[in-house]
């Protein structure tokens, strides 16, 4: 029987069990927090059997739980791996899933007692037992070509003198100093005692075998945090052990490399030789043996921003996805499809057209079959497997059957004129049941970034994690009658590396109309109310409603989270805080700008009801800019209210908080909007 045929029949098995005149409700917060996602995917090397992992928020153990299981690529009913093995889930599952390259064994980061190792089982099922047992953990490693090793990375272990100095209440942090970067390591399989390969004084980020297993490559830098990836290069280093030869060395972004299937090129995602995180992340090539020249760009026409990528097993193209929607241009902007590009100079070719989004890419040794996760407009994502050889895909699970009986909005793209005529484009979702011309409460949902934008499927930002990270239950908030709008303004994705830069010392100017004019648009469509609209935004969408609020009083309501509303501030206590950097320049030496297109020095202007949320332990958006502008806003008597989300960061993680953060703002639109009774089903 056909693949196609399997599926098909296994699908309508499905719909033979389902409730039968089941009435599809509306969506509340409860039901957004009752939705999985699929983790990660990855097909065996036969290309015969499908692992892959889901995860489900749980209010008791306030954690995204996860489990693993096994299907088979020509369909059927999913086998169950993991029952007591608690797969790695600080903050959100990270099981990287592997193969053993004999396809005897799977392997994923799993708990031992409270702290992630590398864990083993037969393919087959059984009981997974640990490859590795360090004391601070593994999160990230890979099998040798011949399985007989696994590398990983890890950092140092504390020095004993630091283990002493804590018991005894002595130990200081001495700021830059005592750093121990992630390395590259070694272990034999079974029962090897690891070995470090890589300096202790370089960051490793990323790394991988070389096919006869006598070396790896690895992405290196001499920066630590968030700046690392930014500054890197590409070296490859003896699995006997050696001092590492340098492969690519220029500024910029130089990471993820990975050695073709003959060994002779590396590929690897490289920002070109510029220096920055406003650039395009492009698929590069380089001999392995670093003779054969300047790396040579395959995807530079595209000016793609590519997290994910694999070679075709005969070396001559290369699969990839691009995570931020810089490929694509219009109403394609929201899709992430599945690109293969020729090593011979040919323009990328896509192999997953439509409106959906693509991750966790993995090929069969023969290259004729991938797997991946592909999230249509209205779901949550599942596992799919596509014949390559004739381009067919097929859907091999449903992760979230729920989805049928409940009654979603409408997510279709919009666009519309900014102000100099530039063609913006935004998702708009309007309630179950809604009819055209209809006039609605409508609320702006500000995109973080600046670099980043939106995607189709029920979370739209955060297609590409568990969404109940999203503070805005926007598909619960379309169900109690409001229009939600996913402005896309430049300076995000979906206008090439120039629109990233558009707003190069222009935060608040150029993205502000943009959005303003969506507004307008919506109006003049019959859609919103003008006279019940809301705004909000978490990160920079939280600076931008806090901008927003400052410019105009035509919006009845706002919540803004993890928000930047002091840009000095962000440069000096933020661990991101060369960003501000780049986009205005140092404080010291452009104060001026940073003061003016601070929303703090505007803060008398604000006449909108503002909900202002923020975690503690956010070191990316410290705290202090919430309490600094709701301290100002409370001195001026304006209407405002602030909640401290505890042990958040710069997003919440902890699935009770995540429902508490959903309410919170869904009450907060609806007591200040009013909307009216949603269509009955």
């Amino acid at each position: 029987m056909s693949i196609k045929r399997k599926i098909r029949w296994a699908l309508l098995a499905v719909s033979l069990t389902a409730p039968a005149c089941v009435q599809a409700g509306q969506v509340t917060v409860d039901d957004l927090m009752r939705l999985s996602t699929v983790s990660d995917v990855r097909i065996s090397p036969d290309g015969k059997e499908i692992a892959y992992v889901v995860s489900t928020p749980s209010l008791e153990t306030a954690s995204h739980e996860a489990v693993l299981y096994r299907v088979a690529a020509e369909g059927g009913t999913p086998l169950r791996l993991t029952y007591t093995t608690r797969v790695f889930n600080k903050p959100l599952p990270s099981p990287w899933l592997r193969w053993s390259p004999d396809g005897s064994l799977l392997s994923f980061v799993a708990y031992a007692g409270d702290v992630p190792q590398v864990m083993a089982m037969s393919s087959a099922g059984g009981e997974p037992w640990a490859l590795t047992s360090l004391k601070e953990g593994v999160t990230r490693y890979e099998w040798s070509p011949d399985g007989k090793q696994i590398a990983f990375i890890a950092s140092d272990s504390p020095p004993p003198e630091d283990e002493q100095r804590k018991k005894n209440k002595s130990f200081v942090i001495h700021v830059d100093k005592g750093k121990r970067p992630p390395r590259l390591w070694l272990q034999a399989i079974p029962g090897g005692a690891p070995q470090a390969l890589s300096p202790a004084d370089k960051t490793v980020l990323d790394f991988h075998w070389s096919p006869d297993g006598k070396s790896l490559v690895f992405a290196g830098s001499d920066e630590t945090g968030f700046q690392a990836p930014y500054n890197s290069g590409i070296y490859t280093i003896s699995s006997g052990g050696s001092e590492p030869r340098t492969i690519v060395r220029r500024p910029g972004t130089n990471r993820m490399p990975q050695y073709s299937p003959d060994g002779r090129s590396i590929a690897f995602i490289s920002s070109g030789g510029k220096a920055g995180m406003i650039n395009a992340q492009d698929l590069y090539i380089v001999a392995a043996d670093g003779t054969g020249g300047a790396p040579h760009g395959l995807t530079l026409s595209r000016e793609v921003w590519i997290n994910e990528f694999t070679w075709a097993p005969d070396c001559r193209s290369i699969f990839y996805i691009p995570s931020e929607q810089t490929n694509d241009s219009g109403e394609h902007m929201f899709e992430q499809a599945i690109f293969r590009v020729s090593l011979d100079g040919a323009a990328p070719q896509m192999v997953t057209p439509g409106p959906v989004v693509n991750y966790s890419l993995s090929l069969s040794s023969d290259g004729r079959r991938i797997a991946y996760r592909s999230v249509g407009s209205r779901t949550m994502g599942d596992v799919f497997v596509m014949e390559l050889p004739i381009g067919r895909a097929g859907k091999l699970t449903e992760i979230n059957p729920q989805l049928r009986n409940l009654k979603l909005g409408d997510l279709q793209p919009v666009h519309w004129k900014s102000f100099d005529g530039k063609e913006i484009w935004g998702l708009l979702l309007t309630p179950p049941g809604y009819q055209h011309g209809q006039r609605i409460p409508m609320v702006v949902y500000c995109h973080g970034g600046p670099i980043g934008g939106y995607t189709y499927g029920i979370f739209p930002q955060f297609a590409h994690i568990p969404g109940q990270v999203d503070p805005y239950p926007v598909e619960a908030m379309a169900s109690a009658g409001m229009a939600i709008l996913f402005p896309m303004p430049r300076g995000g994705s979906g206008y090439g590396i120039a629109g990233f830069r558009a707003i190069v010392n222009r935060w608040g100017e150029d993205d502000y109309k943009d959005i303003m004019a969506g507004v307008d648009a919506m109006i003049a469509q019959g859609i919103a109310d003008p006279e019940r609209l809301g705004v909000m935004g978490a990160s920079y969408g939280g600076y931008m409603t806090d901008w927003i609020v400052t410019q105009t009083n035509r919006f009845k309501a706002a919540s803004t989270a993890a928000s930047v509303s002091d840009l000095t501030n962000l440069y000096y206590f933020s661990d991101a805080g060369d960003t501000i950097a780049e986009y205005f320049g140092l404080p010291w030496e452009d104060a001026a700008s940073l003061i003016q297109h601070s929303a703090i020095t505007h803060v008398r202007e604000v006449s909108t009801p503002l909900l202002i949320q923020h975690g503690e332990n956010d070191n990316r958006v410290p705290l202090s800019q919430a309490q600094e502008f709701y301290k100002a806003l409370k001195t001026l008597h304006k209407t405002v209210e602030f909640d401290i989300y505890p042990r958040g960061g710069h997003v919440n993680f902890e699935p009770p908080l995540e429902r508490e953060y959903m309410l919170r703002n869904l009450e907060w639109f609806k007591r200040w909007l009013k909307p009216d009774a949603p269509p009955k089903p």
